[in-house]
């Protein structure tokens, strides 16, 4: 057999590998072929809208029953540290500090603003401001694209200063979408906190 009297036997084998290469891609078309199931991110518990009052000296403020709230005085002031058992990797840090006169507190909301809009890397941030039941004037700050700092708070009521941030410590390829659940609770929860807290007279 010549090469010219071949090729069209070599035709009907090419044609017939074709159709087997295909079939075992596309597998048995009954629809019972193994199909990888995509990644799931474990499911985060929410914690209940239920608050209790702390307070630190004369300040009392609202956090989630369900929270950790830890603090200590340091340089003058009250560092608070306040985690939930259920988000890991993720801690609110706030600072309450006294403040003299009118001068200091404008200098110090200033200089509060200028770290919070760093810390947004000036990416699309959700802003809140709002007056408490205790005439505390409160901004609330969220970035939910952000991996690092995503919810921020200043508040004041002319001699007290309170400032913070939710930090997250999570891997950069994390996707926003799996912490949004943790960002939209501290949201919630400090929003709160804004609306209620109150200088114990």
């Amino acid at each position: 057999m010549n090469i010219a009297s071949s090729l069209p036997f070599f035709k009907a084998l090419s044609i017939l590998a074709v159709a087997l290469m295909s079939y075992s891609c596309s597998g048995p078309a009954d629809g019972n072929q193994a199909v990888p199931k995509p990644e799931a991110w474990p499911r985060i518990e929410i914690p209940a809208e239920e608050y209790s009052v702390r307070t630190f000296n004369d300040t009392a403020i609202p956090f989630n029953t369900s929270a950790n709230v830890d603090s200590q005085n340091k340089d003058g002031g009250i560092w608070i540290d306040v985690t939930y058992p259920t988000f890991a990797n993720a801690r609110l840090y706030l600072t309450l500090l006294p403040v003299t006169d009118r001068q200091e507190l404008t200098e110090a909301i200033e200089n509060r603003r200028e770290r919070m809009e760093l810390n947004t890397g000036g990416a699309v941030t959700e802003l809140i401001e709002l007056t408490s039941d205790g005439d505390w004037e409160g901004l609330l700050a969220v970035t939910r694209s952000s991996l690092t700092t995503p919810v921020q708070l200043l508040a004041h009521d002319g001699r007290h200063l309170l400032s913070g941030a939710l930090y997250f410590n999570f891997p950069p390829e994390t996707p926003t979408d799996s912490v949004a659940p943790i960002v939209r609770t501290v949201r919630r929860d400090m929003l709160h906190a804004l609306k209620h807290i109150t200088t114990v007279k």
